[in-house]
């Protein structure tokens, strides 16, 4: 499959993100990565955030700037640590039923994400400066409007 944008597929914290689902605008789907054979499920919008933000923070990359505060304890000890069980060939392939992206989040600063994703259907790639605004151009994908007009 020959593609015209650049993935960094050996970034460890790669994430192949697979939308299955949009009910009332809340999306659900699955996570791939090199860290689990098996896809992480997200049921909304929230728990795709956490569920990433806990596995950069278990890869202790990329490494957050600040510290979130917590009601709970987020410590992750070294038995949480994660280990490759896979390459990204192998799982790279999967496909969500309404979108596909894969998400390379380079840093954690300001208390959000800065990175790129790739609209895996459309072969397009966007950079963003935060969780918020991922989730917009995801958004915007997904009602295929892809091009998200930030001020500056």
């Amino acid at each position: 499959m020959e593609q015209s944008y650049q993935i960094s597929w050996y970034a460890p914290n790669f994430i192949n993100m697979c939308i299955d689902n949009i009910n009332d605008g809340e999306l659900s789907g699955r996570i791939y990565h090199c860290y689990s054979k098996e896809p992480w499920k997200f049921t909304n919008i929230l728990q795709l955030i956490e569920l990433a933000d806990d596995f950069f923070d278990r890869l202790e990359f990329p490494q957050a700037s600040t510290s979130a505060r917590s009601f709970t304890s987020t410590q992750f000890s070294g038995v949480d640590r994660l280990d490759k069980v896979q390459s990204p060939e192998d799982f790279i392939e999967n496909r969500g039923q309404k979108g596909t992206f894969f998400l390379n989040v380079r840093y954690r600063q300001n208390s959000s994400w800065q990175g790129s994703v790739t609209w895996v259907e459309e072969q397009r790639e966007q950079h963003f400066r935060s969780a918020l605004e991922l989730l917009k151009l995801i958004d915007g994908a997904l009602d295929n409007n892809y091009e998200v007009r930030i001020e500056e």
